[in-house]
């Protein structure tokens, strides 16, 4: 408490001493404005001066000759276009095969999702095409493949607008 009190009064010193510095810097005003004011006399005039103005002729611009640019456009790059990693099946995916080894044959999936269960991590990933119609659910236990399955749904009938309900 006491180292406290201290570096406060050293502060306020330094505080204090620059605003005494700042005050005795400035130039001081007499606050009485009204006592006697001496005018000087003013000036003289000085002699107007004769300017001559002398008109020279302007040299023309030389003439401005317009060529036409030749534009180079390049064609832009083709865009580089990977394969999509293949869909994985079922009887492809190898129990117990580690998750990296998923990711890196198949690709992120289009799902994924993480939970814990009796003291294991719990990864679920959920790879799907034609707009989720099939999919591969691939559930990971510890980072481990544990669980394999897919879905296929029907095809809807053109026309309809909603699945049916089974």
């Amino acid at each position: 408490m006491l180292k406290d009190g201290v570096v406060l009064f050293v502060i306020c010193l330094i505080v204090v001493g620059g605003l005494a510095v700042w005050w005795m810097k400035t130039p001081m005003q007499p606050l009485n404005a009204a006592g006697p004011q001496v005018q000087e006399p003013a000036a003289a005039p000085a002699p107007a001066l004769v300017v001559k103005k002398v008109v020279r002729p302007k040299p023309s611009p030389p003439p401005v000759v317009e060529e036409p640019v030749a534009e180079v456009v390049a064609p832009p790059p083709a865009p580089v276009v990977q394969p999509p990693p293949p869909f994985p099946a079922v009887e492809q995916i190898v129990h117990g095969s580690h998750e990296d080894a998923i990711t890196d044959k198949y690709g992120n999936p289009a799902l994924s999702a993480v939970t814990f269960a009796d003291g294991h991590v719990v990864e679920t990933f959920v790879y799907s095409r034609q707009r989720g119609r099939n999919a591969t659910v691939i559930r990971l236990q510890d980072g481990k493949v544990a669980t394999a399955y897919s879905q296929n749904d029907p095809l809807v009938p053109s026309g309809l607008s909603a699945p049916r309900r089974y």
